[in-house]
């Protein structure tokens, strides 16, 4: 079905001397470098400033307001001609400080088709229209490359040194890439593109993960002037160097696999990740999300990053952020602007656990809800209430 055999392309390594040395060395150097590493946000004031909207310029200031940029975002394409080999989302979190890459299989079940149906069907946008669906975010961004792209793009740090919790099999049952793994340039795309006879998509996707983790290392510790090739304020020639300044989350968007191959998403876990990663997404359900005016009420900057970080989860679309024009609130207050988003205010008065909700008159109609926080917030956050 579509990609779920492995490609014809993928050529068994040219030398076996890693076979037995190798893997102990990358053994060690696995534990000693995780794939998934994840320590705080950074404080949003840093990072998303957004445009000014207020005649207050100092960001820690009673009054300051501003509006958010959207979170970047890169939907990276593997494809050769009409085969789409895989998907990956990438998220500049807090830009140099934070970020995520999501893997997706091109198997992955859509209301259009397979993802790998809608690369054959409508090429790039196809793909983005549905990932869009899938994970609620419009990917800011969209790059294809193929093999050769690969190739380039590795090329600075080849080879990719790693071990896979899975071997590549080929069709004869032959090991084209074993646990230990070792990987020319050229060999990243059919490697990345292959599966194992009767693999789940599920299990290929860890190979997946396991050389991201690794060719990010590399490019780390590299002190090549061009590392990633091309441009550098877009694509991979931005994200990914930012991605490596930083933390970075390495993850799959999963589901259940059905008896015909199929992924089937599970909609509440990858909204749940998704919003972890993405707090300012573009929003694929406009005018379905609460737009969500989010205050500082106590001067705490760092509360301003806890409360996004809730609200986001809870599906709140954040499009500006500031200061209350006094700090010194007591009480949380949400106040919804539409009688119609009354019950997105009650959800996001328990995604941050306290406050009052009710309705207030605004003017200014590109704001539904506008939630300030108070003390009783920064006492919840502190564990004294």
């Amino acid at each position: 079905m579509g990609d779920s055999a492995p490609s014809a392309d993928v050529a068994a390594p040219k030398s076996r001397w890693w076979r037995w040395g190798w893997p102990l060395a990358l053994l060690a150097m696995a534990v000693a470098v995780p794939l998934l590493v994840w320590f705080g946000w950074s404080a949003i004031s840093g990072s998303s400033d957004g445009t000014d909207v207020s005649a207050q310029v100092d960001p820690s200031a009673p009054g300051y307001e501003a509006f958010v940029e959207p979170t970047p975002t890169l939907l990276l394409i593997h494809a050769n001609g009409d085969r789409l080999h895989g998907v990956t989302l990438l998220a500049l979190t807090d830009e140099g400080v934070e970020g995520a890459i999501l893997i997706m299989a091109s198997e992955t079940s859509t209301s259009g088709g397979l993802l790998s149906d809608r690369w054959a069907q409508s090429g790039s946008t196809g793909v983005a229209d549905s990932v869009a669906e899938l994970l609620g975010v419009h990917p800011g961004e969209t790059q294809v490359v193929d093999d050769g792209g690969w190739a380039a793009l590795v090329s600075a740090v080849e080879p990719v040194a790693f071990i896979s919790p899975v071997p590549l099999v080929g069709p004869d049952g032959e090991n084209l890439f074993e646990t230990g793994v070792l990987l020319g340039a050229a060999e990243v795309g059919p490697y990345l593109a292959g599966r194992s006879p009767g693999e789940s998509p599920l299990v290929g996707l860890s190979r997946h993960v396991s050389f991201w983790g690794a060719w990010l290392r590399q490019v780390a510790e590299s002190t090549e002037p061009d590392v990633i090739p091309g441009e550098t304020d877009r694509g991979l020639g931005r994200f990914v160097p930012s991605l490596v300044a930083g933390q970075f989350l390495i993850g799959t968007v999963g589901g259940r696999v059905t008896d015909s191959g199929e992924v089937v998403v599970n909609p509440d876990h990858n909204t749940h990740l998704v919003n972890e990663v993405i707090p300012f997404p573009i929003s694929a359900a406009s005018g379905n999300l609460p737009r969500v005016r989010l205050l500082n009420g106590v001067g705490d900057l760092d509360l301003t990053t806890t409360a996004a970080r809730a609200l986001s989860r809870a599906g709140a679309q954040i499009t500006r952020i500031g200061n209350a024009a006094e700090f010194g609130w007591e009480t949380t207050r949400i106040a919804y602007h539409d009688t119609g988003f009354a019950s997105h205010a009650e959800i996001l008065r328990d995604a941050i656990g306290t406050g009052s909700v009710f309705a207030e008159e605004l003017a200014d109609s590109s704001v539904d809800i506008t939630v300030t926080f108070g003390a009783d917030f920064s006492h919840l956050m502190a564990g004294d209430g």
